[in-house]
């Protein structure tokens, strides 16, 4: 069987979690806790970046990344409340798992896996016989749409901020335009960078709207958000670093004409 080796030898550490980076991730059809069917090739089929999150309730490392929620940060921000272009599929994949299990009720789990996700939770009734999602729980797939490939796993770069870097160059490399919902990249400005205390971010917008800044810590800590109204045409806002640390941060821009790549600041 597949990985159901022993919790040991599968969940021991980060080493065991090899998810085949560069492989074609093979499709698969799954209904979700809720009865709602998934299909991977649907989704990468409408221009969608898919992250399948391979777990088991009973491991621990596994419990450890849920609990860290990286991936509810990664959904609102990527998934449909944020930019809507990723999809985030919680995959559960060993079949004796039950719904107490994963309703951290049962025997064979390690908490609660349900309350607070917002992304689907799939409980599969087979367990993949994939070698390309790796032979270690937990494995957390980043899939282009476009050539069907794995290009990271999430559990092995270290920190929010890296994972959120690695989704966004998958998006970006992986454009298409066969996506259903295609978001406009703003292009976005930032001087002077590295600065003491203020910068000036800078972008162009086709209409009058809101746009929101958000600025985050190099450890992917969400630091701060503030709403500006912008105009058609050239638009300028200051980011105030006055009360932060030296070091290295992130801004982001959404708005409903689009969204910026995660761009870097430095505060000397």
């Amino acid at each position: 069987m597949k990985k159901i080796i022993t919790s040991l030898a599968i969940c021991l550490s980060a080493s065991a979690s090899i998810a085949q980076v560069g492989a074609v991730a093979p499709d698969f059809t799954q209904s979700d806790i809720n009865g709602t069917s998934h299909n991977l090739y649907n989704y990468l089929n409408a221009g969608k970046v898919v992250i399948v999150d391979m777990s088991a309730t009973w491991c621990g490392p596994c419990w450890g990344f849920h609990t860290s929620q990286y991936l509810e940060d990664l959904y609102a921000e990527f998934g449909s409340p944020g930019t809507n272009e990723v999809v985030i599929l919680f995959y559960e994949d060993d079949v004796q798992t039950t719904l107490a299990d994963l309703n951290g009720t049962g025997g064979n789990t390690q908490g609660d896996w349900v309350t607070g996700t917002p992304y689907p939770i799939i409980n599969g009734t087979v367990s993949l016989p994939y070698p390309e999602y790796g032979e270690g729980y937990p494995t957390v797939s980043v899939i282009c749409p476009t050539d069907k490939k794995i290009k990271y796993n999430l559990f092995n770069s270290g920190s929010l901020a890296q994972m959120r870097l690695d989704v966004q160059d998958v998006i970006d490399q992986c454009a298409t335009s066969a996506s259903i919902d295609e978001t406009t990249l703003l292009d976005v400005t930032i001087a002077p960078n590295p600065t003491t205390d203020n910068a000036i971010i800078r972008f162009n917008t086709a209409t009058a709207e809101t746009a929101i800044v958000n600025l985050y810590s190099v450890s992917g800590q969400l630091i701060s958000t503030t709403s500006h109204a912008v105009v058609s045409g050239t638009n300028e806002i200051e980011l105030n670093l006055a009360s932060v640390e030296v070091g290295t941060y992130f801004v982001k821009i959404n708005s409903t004409e689009g969204t910026s790549k995660m761009i870097s600041v430095v505060k000397k």
